[in-house]
């Protein structure tokens, strides 16, 4: 009889695995994979619309010419150099549709089913309030995304620092077996490497907060809990209900913001000093650097922006700092 046994041990297990709700995921939907390439095939589109026109231009002579308008800042690169770049974003594009696809194959999609044209995702317009739970995730997805842009951020002002240690270590006449401490850019190395596995790491959130989202959103929830009224609230005792854990949640997010903004401008000031001393190998730039000051314009005038951000930053800070007062909380909660 023990077969018997084992035998409704199995149904049941069966049963309870076909009863589980299915959760969505982007990795499972083919018009997610279809959405995603038809995006990407849209902009290999654009570019070869692009590159024909440059092309031609070029071949024919029309809209081209050798001559310097001394008198005017340069537009932007010349025509070989947009050439260049269309072509790297080309190749970049098709290497990403490669990858979705394989991906696509991975998972057991048909490629036919990602190759379809699907409608766009209608706009859910619905007069009932979204679920607590919706709210939840929408928060923390917004939470989310600031995470991984300021951590993109991170990653290339890290990056731009490496290059510019780099070429001061490079310009050093010293032989490196002479110098008396170890590279920075070890140090500078290490934390990129923390910051570009952070990036990572804070993607993989996002993009599980989005499928968590989807999910709740095709869940049918009850019209009755949605428009549920919860109370109308005081505004007069909002800033007297938040407690220690929120103040130092938003001076934290500021302060970061602050650093971060001068560590920028830090950097930019240093490509600045960088590039009023050195000259671009190509003689035609070169020639055409040293009379329009095309690229040392641009990060003088990124630096005045990057000013006014962060003057704007210190402000809101302080403005902060006076919210907490009025609501009696100790000033300590505003410090690190």
């Amino acid at each position: 009889m023990r077969w018997v046994g084992t035998l409704s041990l199995l149904v049941f297990v069966s049963c309870c695995t076909f009863s589980q709700e299915t959760h969505y995921s982007r990795f499972d939907d083919p018009k997610w994979y279809a959405r995603q390439i038809q995006t990407l095939h849209d902009e290999v589109a654009k570019i070869d619309g692009d590159l024909k026109t440059l092309l031609e231009s070029r071949k024919s002579g029309k809209g081209i010419t050798d001559a310097v308008a001394l008198d005017q800042e340069p537009e932007g690169v010349n025509s070989d150099g947009q050439i260049d770049v269309l072509r790297k974003r080309r190749a970049e594009l098709l290497r990403q549709i490669d990858a979705l696809e394989e991906q696509a194959r991975h998972n057991a999609i048909p490629p036919g089913d990602i190759r379809k044209e699907y409608e766009p995702e209608p706009l859910v317009s619905s007069p009932l309030k979204p679920s607590p739970e919706v709210n939840a995730v929408e928060e923390a997805l917004a939470q989310a995304k600031e995470g991984l842009e300021h951590a993109q951020k991170e990653v290339d002002l890290l990056r731009r620092n490496q290059k510019l240690k780099a070429q001061q270590e490079n310009s050093n006449p010293e032989p490196r077996s002479r110098r008396d401490k170890q590279s920075d850019l070890v140090g500078i190395g290490m934390r990129l490497t923390e910051k570009e596995a952070e990036v990572q790491e804070a993607e993989q959130k996002v993009a599980e907060l989005e499928d968590q989202l989807e999910d709740l959103r095709r869940i049918p929830a009850n019209a009755e809990a949605r428009t549920a009224d919860t109370g109308p609230s005081n505004p007069n005792s909002e800033l007297s209900d938040k407690d220690e854990a929120y103040w130092r949640k938003q001076f934290a997010a500021l302060d970061d913001k602050i650093r971060t903004a001068q560590t920028e401008l830090d950097i930019l000031q240093r490509e600045l000093n960088s590039g009023l001393v050195q000259y671009d190998p190509n003689p035609a730039t070169a020639m055409k650097e040293s009379i329009t000051r095309r690229r040392i314009n641009e990060h003088r005038k990124a630096i005045e922006k990057k000013k006014k951000e962060l003057a704007e930053l210190k402000r809101q800070r302080d403005e902060l700092e006076d919210a907490l007062r009025h609501a009696g909380g100790p000033a300590g909660w505003g410090r690190e």
